[in-house]
């Protein structure tokens, strides 16, 4: 493998290493053969090339299919730019460094990103290899908007991965989106209705598409704050490359729809590759589920570590939650709502449970009410699942102390008539 081809491969993968070793020759034939990318269409030139022609630039919509990984189990989009008068084909695609080498840096918020050129070829070969299909779809843009968007690329890819990571506001879908109506000024694209599914949160949004990834939607539910289910524009919801598509086939630029075809299957999805994330037997449900039934089984067999187990991993994840909402830079954590079942209270007043833990449990009932009762989705299902075992763990220590207590009044009661 070439030095060149480590590169890409980085970048597709979310690395950064390498990279600019592979793109700095792509950057000076861009800049140096395609001049018109900093004027329009209509300014002369002497090379007899004619840039109103609407072939001198072509721009696709890719979309490739859903990866196992929690960064790609949305799919993603990219732009694709051919000149075919000077031998260029480039997909320009917004891409993170590495989540895996980077774990603590994802949760600081401090993960950066940026867009990057990628030879188409190199593009569908690392597809082909992770076994991803890819469609492409023509985008039917002026001449100049074309230019301008390649400009606008170029412009992007010189600065290199210079941006916070932002799923929410720089995904691929949303960023795709922006730059294109961006390119396009002072053309207008015009959409003459939105279907009712806008009528969603961008967290349903969210969750539609992931759904067959149970581990995934468990995962990004537990990090996505209240952020993702407030009310915003219609095209800030466009954040799932599924949708960008969807939307981009009833809009209209100069009456004319920018996509108007079926699309070209460049990549067909592998068949019978892993898909680990979505056919994995134990579910966070399935686990849920198995913590529900111990919880009801310790009512009736108490088992002391048992309940230091569910202790530890409440509070495990409330000192998470708590990360998350107070300190961490990572977009959509401004609250979240799991931080009520699950924080670092329970634990600092543990000496004492017998006294609040009925009450506690009492809470947890009106959080599962209010989950369920909310008219949009809020969370996953098994975190509904999950906060029931805790309404049992807490209900049974309160009670039990309860009882205890009554015993006690009920036998001092008896000698004091003595």
């Amino acid at each position: 493998m070439t030095s060149a081809e480590r590169g890409i491969r980085g970048v597709f993968n979310g690395g950064m290493h390498g990279f600019f070793h592979a793109l700095a020759a792509c950057l000076v034939l861009s800049f140096a053969a395609l001049p018109a990318t900093a004027a329009e269409p209509s300014a002369a030139f002497s090379d007899g090339i004619d840039r109103t022609d609407p072939n001198f630039v072509t721009a696709s919509l890719l979309v490739m299919s859903p990866g196992d990984e929690l960064y790609s189990c949305a799919g993603h989009s990219c732009i694709r730019l051919e000149c075919p008068k000077f031998n260029l084909d480039y997909c320009f695609s917004y891409e993170s460094e590495s989540v895996k080498d980077k774990i603590f840096t994802f949760f600081m918020g401090k993960l950066k990103m940026g867009m990057f050129a990628i030879p188409t070829a190199d593009y569908l070969k690392l597809g082909r290899e992770s076994g991803r299909g890819v469609m492409q779809y023509r985008l039917n843009l002026p001449p100049d908007a074309k230019q301008r968007l390649w400009k606008i690329f170029d412009e992007r890819v010189a600065r290199g991965a210079d941006l916070p990571y932002d799923y929410i506001v720089r995904g691929c879908a949303q960023s795709d989106f922006r730059l294109l109506n961006e390119a396009l000024s002072p053309y207008r694209m015009e959409i003459s209705s939105w279907s009712s599914a806008y009528y969603q949160t961008r967290r349903e949004f969210l969750d539609d598409v992931i759904s067959a990834y149970p581990w995934n939607r468990f995962f990004i539910h537990a990090i996505s704050g209240t952020e993702i289910d407030k009310n915003v524009p219609n095209a800030s919801k466009v954040v799932i490359p599924r949708d960008l598509h969807e939307i981009l086939r009833v809009a209209k630029v100069n009456g004319k729809p920018v996509i108007d075809d079926e699309g070209v299957e460049l990549l067909p999805v592998k068949q019978g590759g892993s898909r680990s994330c979505a056919s994995a037997i134990v579910t966070p449900i399935v686990a849920a589920c198995v913590v529900v039934a111990l919880s009801a089984a310790n009512w009736f067999v108490k088992i002391n570590w048992l309940d230091w187990l569910f202790l530890a991993f409440q509070s495990f994840a409330g000192a998470f939650f708590t990360y998350l909402v107070v300190f961490s830079n990572l977009p959509a954590t401004d609250w979240n709502w799991l931080i009520v079942p699950f924080n670092l209270l329970p634990l600092v007043f543990w000496k004492w449970r017998q006294k609040w833990a009925l009450w506690f449990a009492g809470v947890l009932v009106l959080w599962e009410i209010g989950m369920i009762a909310y008219p949009h989705r809020l969370t996953d299902p098994a975190y509904l699942v999950l906060v029931a075992a805790y309404i049992m763990v807490y209900a049974r220590i309160g009670w039990r102390w309860n009882c205890a207590a009554m015993v006690r009044r009920t036998a001092g009661r008896g000698r004091g008539s003595v």
